[in-house]
């Protein structure tokens, strides 16, 4: 980590975790890009972002791992002598993608394990310096999967919604020590969450969905058809909501994700006639052998 003398920096101390690729890495780079911020990025493996702007000050930190998260918040508000104003639970993973019933339990772990938990233990680490300075902004990074569930994702889809709920808990929980809360429901994004997603797709070879694995195979890479935002509009976008002086509790941003927000409030039946059209879901059933799994 580079070394900054702090007793006469007025920069407001940004960090983001999970900024390996993908989302992070635009946040960190978009809040280095303007005066004001002091930006520090995070990642399991320091090598994967040693390649960031020199500006950014670099730290590794695993969420899933609480030694290794208290080691890099002392590390961090040694040198910013405790402050810490905005912190992004960026950090998350999607192991489990296929029909439920197929999915390894242990991938779903897997995903839930920096998805939620590691964003919890972050949180706790974290938010007693902005509480003793009556002053800081939590965001967690949703997703519009967390509003509108979509088959053959439903444990990420959990995942996000479980951070969604925590998220608003949590803001009324820490709204009397002046510390703000907001989540971030991204839509379809450019980045490489569907990539993880696709190589560990769960798909046994007795699986009832044998006739549909193009239909799962579609779903795996879903958020990355047919030009997603880029992820750094995202970040500008993020960077704009969260600095205000009274940020909105949810930023619900990028392509499609207006019609998830959209299906979250429709009937039940009307939702689930939508997408269910979307992924074709009337050919799931239709020729399965009866023999499968007997």
């Amino acid at each position: 980590m580079t070394s900054i003398s702090t007793f006469n920096d007025t920069r407001q101390v940004v960090l983001i975790t999970g900024c390996s690729s993908g989302l992070g890495r635009a946040m960190a780079v978009e809040f280095d890009s303007l005066p004001g911020y002091r930006v520090f990025a995070t990642a399991r493996n320091l090598d994967s972002i040693r390649d960031l702007p020199s500006g950014i000050e670099r730290v590794q930190l695993d969420v899933t791992d609480r030694d290794s998260i208290d080691r890099a918040i002392a590390n961090i508000t040694n040198e910013t002598r405790g402050r810490i104003d905005i912190l992004i639970n960026n950090a998350g993973t999607n192991t489990a993608v296929g029909p439920l019933i197929d999915v390894d339990v242990d991938r779903v772990r897997k995903t839930f394990e920096p998805n939620f938990f590691g964003l919890i233990m972050v949180t706790q680490a974290v938010s007693p310096y902005m509480i003793r300075r009556r002053s800081g902004v939590i965001v967690n990074i949703g997703s519009t999967a967390g509003l509108t569930a979509l088959p053959f994702g439903a444990t990420y889809s959990a995942s996000k919604a479980a951070v969604h709920a925590l998220s608003d808990a949590l803001r009324l929980e820490l709204r009397g020590f002046g510390v703000k809360v907001v989540v971030v429901a991204p839509g379809a994004i450019k980045s490489s969450i569907a990539d993880a997603g696709s190589k560990d797709l769960d798909f046994p070879a007795d699986s009832f969905y044998g006739d549909v694995k193009d239909l799962i195979e579609y779903r795996a890479n879903f958020s990355q058809l047919g030009s997603p935002t880029p992820s750094a509009v995202f970040a500008r976008n993020v960077r704009r909501a969260v600095t205000r002086p009274n940020p909105s509790a949810y930023l619900v941003t990028g392509k499609r994700s207006f019609t998830a927000l959209l299906a979250y409030y429709l009937p039940v039946w009307i939702k689930d006639l939508l997408v269910g059209r979307m992924f074709s879901i009337w050919r799931i059933g239709r020729s399965t052998p009866k023999d499968k799994r007997v």
